[in-house]
């Protein structure tokens, strides 16, 4: 039989007999047994973890040292190669070095043999040039730079006596030294003339710029040089088509 007390809990009558006669430190002993059981399942459990993340690790790291070793012994084994070359790489780098030398040395080289030939035919039949002195750059010394404002840059500069025989058109010369490579401006002194030889002379200072260089040993300045001087020569043999163009227009218009 089941009844409510008036403090609102339930009071069991006519059940079967019930009594606790065990000391309370038994059920506090039992209930010790099963907090030191639980927490030696977690201890183990999380033994058994560590050991696993270091089984994990030691297979990584085992690894990892297997390829290091793989590579130490290529690094080796491709060192031990390369010191069998040991003298190819230096004869390598001398010819390097050389090669660099060469370039720098004759990097302001003028074949001034050919360049004084080009002057001669340029100027008129029984010209003669003479008293030649050239001065140009050297690898570790600059040019001059101009002294006048509105000058081109040069390299170098070539002062020469013109000879002739009949009195010379200044004017015409200078305009045929304007067509060799490398020119960037010329100016001629008085005529004199040599009463005894019967000449007519003709001191003529001239500039020149990096395009006059030889530059054996420097193949992409050179082209770029022989790029400059096709330009040049286009642009010349252009605006001689036109002036060409401007007489035919104007002989026509006569007519």
């Amino acid at each position: 039989m089941k009844t409510t007390s008036r403090e609102g809990g339930s009071l069991i009558l006519g059940g079967p007999p019930k009594a606790n006669l065990l000391p309370p430190e038994v059920g506090i002993a039992a209930r010790g047994r099963v907090l030191r059981r639980n927490a030696v399942a977690l201890i183990v459990l999380a033994i058994l973890i560590v050991v696993a993340a270091y089984a994990g690790v030691s297979f990584l790291a085992a690894g990892a040292q297997a390829q290091l070793d793989a590579s130490n012994a290529k690094t080796h084994e491709l060192l031990t190669e390369q010191g069998k070359y040991s003298e190819v790489k230096q004869v390598t780098s001398m010819l390097e070095k050389a090669t660099v030398a060469q370039r720098v040395g004759t990097s302001t080289e003028i074949d001034w043999k050919a360049y004084l030939t080009a002057i001669q035919k340029s100027l008129p039949t029984g010209t003669l040039v003479t008293n030649v002195v050239a001065e140009t750059a050297t690898p570790v010394t600059a040019f001059a730079p101009p002294s006048v404002p509105l000058q081109g840059d040069r390299i170098g500069e070539l002062r020469f006596t013109a000879t002739s025989t009949s009195l010379p058109n200044v004017q015409k010369w200078l305009d045929a030294l304007a067509t060799l490579d490398g020119f960037v401006d010329a100016s001629p002194g008085s005529v004199t003339l040599n009463d005894k030889a019967k000449t007519y002379e003709v001191t003529i200072t001239m500039h020149v710029n990096k395009y006059a260089l030889l530059l054996r040993f420097d193949e992409a300045a050179a082209a770029e040089r022989d790029k400059a001087l096709a330009d040049k020569a286009q642009a010349a043999q252009d605006a001689a088509d036109a002036d060409s163009g401007d007489s035919d227009s104007s002989t026509d218009g006569g007519k």
